[in-house]
């Protein structure tokens, strides 16, 4: 049996508070996603300009993981801190 090798993307967060957004690739079904820095507080929204109105919290140090029904999607985020990076992790 063949284990799948994920997809790694990090983006970089310049500005706090700002939302940015990455394009998981297409045929994604599941993804991780966590800040870098532990000290940051984060917001994941699905919908794009929703990551500071409609949208989950990530805790500090917190990683979340999800399956995506369909195959993929974009994600919207913004974290409290300036000068961190998103990892995100990405399975088809």
């Amino acid at each position: 049996m063949e284990i799948a090798k994920p997809t790694v993307a990090n983006v970089a967060i310049t500005l706090a508070n700002t939302e940015y957004s990455y394009a998981l690739p297409a045929g994604t079904r599941t993804f991780q996603l966590r800040f870098r820095n532990v000290d940051t507080f984060g917001q994941l929204a699905i919908d794009s300009g929703a990551s500071g109105t409609t949208y989950v919290k990530l805790g500090q140090g917190e990683t979340i993981k999800e399956e995506i029904k369909g195959g993929g999607a974009t994600l919207y985020f913004r974290g409290d801190n300036a000068s961190d990076t998103v990892e995100i992790l990405s399975w088809k």
